[in-house]
């Protein structure tokens, strides 16, 4: 800036002496110099006067703070401290066997439920074909009870009131037989038919649970989120760590542009 004035005062005199004619003498030259120093250094100095300033400017760096998805005690951790990591990096390990238990026993727990679905869909097959047969056996106490009514209409009744009532007992205990074999297919079906996305209810249940517990597991390995150092450590192998978010077990500082923070007046 400084430069720039002074070669803009010097374009300004050159011009005043040219256009004016203004001789070079002992008196013209040394004003024009003066008057410049003076000019351009009242200039300058209230430039400087009333531009900001400040005393205190700091390097800022974003530093985020690592805090487990999962609570347990930590198992191993980085030695790589203020030293440059690529993300994706371990940074510290949590143990994962009660992690990886629960993930194991809900595997099983889904394999038996599948199984019971194929046991349930073989049990309504049966069902089925005990529906039909009761079915069938009503007809035919049906058409005996009928044939016994019709029978007890004649003029001459060859059956005694005994027989026909007999035959209307035996109807009777069929067709119940028949209906409960209907509801006992009814409320197998009822259980098949639970769904939830055209997957069996149980099984949908389990499978998020799986995929619950699957990501806790996975969580017991806490990876660089991205290129950069840790800078403060607070655990070490043995320590409990939480979920707490006030309470993060170490301080990552991603890869960055420096920043300069100041208060200017």
């Amino acid at each position: 800036m400084e430069i720039l004035l002074t070669l803009t005062y010097a374009a300004i005199v050159y011009v005043i002496f040219k256009v004016f004619k203004v001789p070079l003498n002992k008196w013209t030259l040394p004003s024009a110099v003066l008057g410049g120093v003076v000019m351009l250094g009242a200039l300058i100095l209230t430039m400087n006067y009333n531009h900001p300033y400040t005393e205190d400017a700091q390097k800022l760096v974003v530093g985020i703070p690592v805090v487990p998805q999962v609570t347990g005690v930590v198992s191993e951790v980085t030695d790589k401290i203020n030293t440059p990591i690529k993300k994706g990096d371990v940074l510290f390990k949590i143990d994962p066997a009660r992690y990886k238990a629960k993930l194991e026993k809900l595997e099983a727990d889904i394999v038996t439920a599948k199984h019971d679905v194929l046991a349930l869909e073989e049990k309504r097959n049966s069902a089925r074909l005990q529906l039909e047969q009761a079915r069938a056996e009503r007809d035919k106490y049906y058409k005996n009870y009928q044939r016994y009514q019709k029978g007890s209409q004649a003029k001459v009744n060859p059956f005694t009131a005994n027989d026909i009532d007999t035959a209307r007992q035996d109807y009777l205990a069929q067709d119940a037989a028949m209906n409960a074999a209907n509801a006992e297919l009814n409320s197998i079906q009822k259980e098949l038919d639970s769904t939830i996305h055209g997957q069996n209810s149980q099984i949908a249940s389990l499978q998020a649970q799986i995929d619950e517990a699957r990501f806790n597991y996975e969580q017991t390995i806490v990876r660089a989120p991205s290129d950069g150092y840790v800078s403060q450590l607070l655990v070490r192998p043995g320590t409990y760590a939480s979920r707490l978010p006030f309470k993060p077990v170490m301080v990552f500082i991603p890869a960055q542009k420096n920043q300069i923070v100041a208060a200017f007046r």
